[in-house]
């Protein structure tokens, strides 16, 4: 779970470094696409972890 908690952060840097411009995902030379790419990080990372929540409870 802290695995999770530590990508979601990461995916929230990568956006808002994507979103100041100064950072470009390599290889594209583009800051949408690391923006484009944090979202999916961020989207991934949330449902991993929705997804372990529901598995813990219902094992409970």
């Amino acid at each position: 779970m802290i695995g999770r908690i530590i990508g979601i952060i990461v995916s929230v840097g990568l956006i808002i470094a994507g979103l100041s411009g100064e950072f470009v995902l390599k290889g594209t030379d583009s800051s949408m696409a690391l923006v484009i790419f944090g979202v999916v990080l961020l989207i991934y990372d949330v449902y991993k972890l929705l997804k372990e929540k529901k598995k813990e409870e219902d094992g409970d």
